[in-house]
């Protein structure tokens, strides 16, 4: 049965690792830790169980993005979904809430913050449940780097529903990690326990130590083809990056959150469509993201953990073919995160914050206000690196949730047929419009549907500017709910504001202590020049690889340096002499060696390609004198 499923709605034939047993474990009512690497496949184990148990799974994730992401992505092969989120006016959370209980929704995605209030859970105990599922759940955890406050209070969630399982999801733990998501979760005694490997065969971890890095990342767009990410830590360099690589023939887009909505979402889609070579961007790109065939990631600038370097690396070869993940480095070299906020530098910035949305003693929690980080600094006169890393610390002290929320257009009809009928007919003018929204889009009496602006006017024969005013008077006289498209940085406040802000300094401490660990590791990373780069990576996740890779540039300096004094010296000096000064193909190579056999010398020959002693230009071979 769960092949067919994985068949019908996926289109593949078989699993990944593991992938099989854990659909099994949540199906059979079995609670399940998950720690599966980036790009392992992790949606799988919960959304195919989901469509073989009856009833309503409930997706708590940290992000609205990224359950955006997975509900758009569901909706693509016809399972319903919802994400229920901040972002939605108390109107659509009525309606969405009531459908839920209809079981109108497969999947339910929602923040945590959202499972925890009062209205959600006066709902739950109405709502038949298949199970829970907790993802990036390392979010639980004040060891993870993710902490979030807000997720403590998921495991109460199964008090009120005590017969469903629950699945906590993750690609970053370590010991300590999944104690506390055992721990806060409550998980059963019994729960079955799923770790698959944090190495990927495929990748090829680089460091390169140069003065002039864009000179250097040229270079490598030169030499390593295809789809392209490239990583750095300002918005200002995203987009002065991508204009360097246009003036040098490489096409080239940028991506941050201080784009709007409709800008970032045709930037994506060209890039994904290989219309794009490379994307340029921060960290507000890539959750969610599964192009496969990413052949190569660049960190322009250092990451600020080992966690965040190998989620972002990760994007690279998730179709399973050789890929590189390259870091660049310099003397110069600094983590954006350093200079950990002081306490009191964190009380001040809180407090401007309250001011800034004018925000009473007491008053503000459940609410979200437009947040204009760059208005905020300079009202404030606050320097960006302590404001960013400000809302980071305030965002796990769980005062402030930070996000940039987006909306589609969308309307409900919030009348009956009857009432509507008759508005038609008092209104002509508008019974055309009314129409065409009804034959265009099915269920606008029970949901709140997105529709498509542009469309609408060609189908109309009118302008966009009319269609608006039209959908604007409907809204005015009752007829529908109308929701205009657009895009917000936003600051929904988890707490009341206190007469006096108090920093927890036990927990400050170990965020801090956690903070300058990962800096050191990444650092520790960057200036080894002895240990395989990725037994160096697979160490911080607590996982001990005896081989090393032998495809990172540390394993391929040792390489080099045993084949050179092996019994293949002789040969690599033959083949030397072929092709110094000269292009020749493999058959003509071959064809010297009279005493050799054939896979002997293309052996050699890869490993010298490999290594950059050789040159392959339209199929002929030459020596690389650099």
């Amino acid at each position: 049965m769960i092949e067919e499923l994985l068949i019908k709605y996926w289109g593949f034939s078989s699993f990944r690792p593991n992938q099989r047993e854990i659909i099994l474990s949540v199906i059979n009512g079995h609670d399940s830790l998950v720690q599966l690497p980036t790009g392992g496949g992790k949606s799988i184990c919960y959304q195919l169980p989901a469509l073989a148990k009856s009833g309503v799974c409930l997706v708590f994730s940290p992000l609205i993005a990224l359950m955006k992401d997975q509900v758009d992505q569901l909706k693509k092969i016809g399972i319903s979904s919802i994400a229920i989120h901040s972002g939605l006016t108390a109107n659509e959370l009525g309606v969405e809430m009531q459908n839920i209980v209809n079981e109108k929704y497969k999947f339910v995605y929602l923040s945590p913050e959202r499972g925890s209030s009062q209205l959600f859970r006066s709902y739950l105990k109405q709502i038949n449940i298949s199970f829970f599922v907790v993802d990036e759940a390392h979010c639980v955890s004040q060891w993870g780097h993710q902490f979030r406050p807000e997720y403590l209070k998921i495991g109460e969630l199964r008090a009120l529903s005590p017969d469903s399982n629950l699945i906590a999801l993750t690609a970053t733990a370590n010991r300590d990690v999944k104690k506390d998501i055992v721990k806060y979760l409550h998980l059963q005694s019994n729960y079955k326990s799923f770790l698959s490997s944090f190495c990927r065969p495929n990748l090829s971890y680089i460091v390169i130590n140069d003065n002039n890095n864009f000179h250097k990342l040229l270079d490598i767009l030169c030499k390593v083809k295809g789809s392209t990410i490239i990583y750095v830590n300002t918005r200002k360099k995203a987009s002065e990056i991508s204009n360097l690589l246009n003036k040098n023939k490489i096409s080239a887009c940028y991506y941050h959150a201080g784009l709007d909505m409709r800008q970032r979402d045709a930037i994506q889609s060209k890039w994904i469509k290989n219309e794009e070579r490379v994307i340029v961007c921060t960290n507000a790109f890539g959750m969610g993201i599964d192009k496969p065939d990413v052949r190569l990631v660049v960190h322009f600038d250092t990451p600020s953990s080992p966690e965040a370097y190998y989620q972002e690396a990760g994007r690279a070869g998730r179709d399973g073919l050789k890929s590189h993940c390259i870091l660049l480095a310099n003397s110069n070299t600094k983590i954006l995160s350093h200079q950990f906020p002081k306490i009191e530098q964190i009380k001040h910035f809180l407090n401007c914050l309250y001011n800034y949305h004018q925000i009473a003693f007491t008053a503000g929690k459940g609410i979200s206000y437009k947040f204009d980080l760059s208005e905020f600094t300079k009202n404030f006169d606050i320097p960006i690196h302590l404001a960013l890393n400000s809302l980071n610390i305030i965002n796990s002290l769980g005062y402030i949730k930070n996000e940039n929320i987006h909306h589609q257009n969308k309307i409900k009809i919030q009348i009956n047929h009857e009432d509507l009928y008759s508005y038609q007919v008092k209104n002509e003018h508008l019974d055309s419009i009314i129409k065409i929204l009804l034959r265009t889009y099915v269920g606008l009496f029970d949901n709140y549907i997105h529709i498509q602006i542009g469309f609408l006017s060609d189908r109309l024969n009118c302008s966009i500017t009319e269609l608006k005013t039209a959908l604007n008077k409907l809204n005015a006289d009752g007829i529908i709910d109308y929701i205009p498209k657009s895009s917000n940085n936003t600051i929904t406040y988890l707490k009341s504001r206190p007469t006096k802000v108090n920093i927890d300094t036990k927990l400050y401490s170990q965020l801090k202590n956690q903070s300058e660990y990962r800096e050191r590791y990444i650092e520790d990373y960057v200036k080894n020049t002895s240990i395989c780069r990725e037994k160096f990576l697979l160490k911080y996740f607590e996982e001990i690889s005896k081989n090393n890779c032998g495809n990172c540039d540390i394993c391929r300096s040792l390489n080099k340096k045993i084949k050179l004094t092996s019994h293949n010296k002789t040969l690599i000096a033959e083949i030397k002499e072929l092709t110094l000064n000269n292009k020749i193909n493999l058959k003509e190579i071959i064809s010297r060696f009279d005493t050799c056999e054939g896979h002997e010398i293309i052996a050699n020959i890869q490993w010298l390609l490999e290594n950059s002693y050789l040159i392959k230009i339209n199929n002929k071979y030459s020596w690389n004198e650099k």
